[in-house]
């Protein structure tokens, strides 16, 4: 990943912050944006030291605005001189029975994981288009295979994986690869704004590996991925979920 570019969304906490890490480990530079401003400042703050040169850039987005993803790349582009690599990760969760789901939940939560990412993508494409290795990594859930009280949710990422393979077939004749990591149970602290916590270590013990995840286990999916060593992979999704959608 050295020398590499990456815009990263989602990245001021659990996956994304350890995303971010690891690009940064590898030598990439990357543009971080979150909606949190104050988990922006720590993101900066956390890498303030480690870094000596200007690799790390944070910018405070709604992706939900009118025109944000537009905005987004072309500041990424600018600040980093170019872009090889786009990790759409940003993503809200909510659970409710079906007769429970409002019209505005459901719009919600597709507007943010379905509908930004696909904004982003149409925009980054021109900047990746026949640059050597490019990428898109789209990181969904083990969500696509379904779950009662998620209905939006999963939606958002069964609809987020059609778009990766969609994404897969227009973008490889210019060069671009695209593929989706599948999270499954992994221990940041969305678990427990979720209230899933309990739910997810009682699976997880029964998992061939018997524990929730790491966000370093999906960023290490979604870096290599990203990478020259995955480029004749596409259109794939990669689950990291400890054996949970075989078990």
């Amino acid at each position: 990943m050295n020398g590499r570019r990456i815009l990263v969304t989602g990245a001021a906490g659990g996956i994304g912050t350890s995303l971010v890490a690891e690009l940064l480990l590898q030598g990439a530079s990357v543009l971080a944006t979150d909606v949190d401003e104050a988990g922006c400042r720590r993101l900066e703050r956390r890498f303030a030291d480690r870094l000596e040169d200007d690799r790390l850039h944070t910018v405070p987005l709604d992706l939900t605005e009118t025109g944000a993803p537009r905005r987004l790349v072309a500041g990424a582009v600018d600040r980093l001189g170019g872009l090889d690599g786009l990790v759409n990760n940003a993503g809200v969760e909510h659970r409710a029975a079906l007769g429970e789901h409002t019209t505005a939940d459901w719009r919600r939560v597709l507007e943010i994981n379905l509908s930004a990412p696909f904004r982003l993508a149409r925009a980054a494409a021109p900047a990746l288009a026949g640059v050597p290795g490019a990428a898109v990594v789209n990181v969904c859930s083990i969500a696509v295979t379904g779950f009662a009280g998620q209905a939006a949710y999963d939606a958002s990422k069964g609809g987020l994986l059609s778009l990766t393979r969609s994404l897969a077939v227009e973008l490889g004749p210019l060069g671009v690869r695209a593929n989706a990591v599948c999270p499954g149970f992994i221990d940041t602290p969305m678990l427990d704004e979720s209230g899933l916590r309990g739910l997810a270590e009682k699976v997880a013990a029964r998992l061939p590996i018997g524990r929730c995840g790491y966000p370093e286990e999906v960023a290490a999916a979604v870096v290599w991925l990203l990478g020259m060593s995955a480029g004749y992979v596409t259109g794939q999704a990669l689950f990291v979920d400890g054996g949970m959608v075989r078990a």
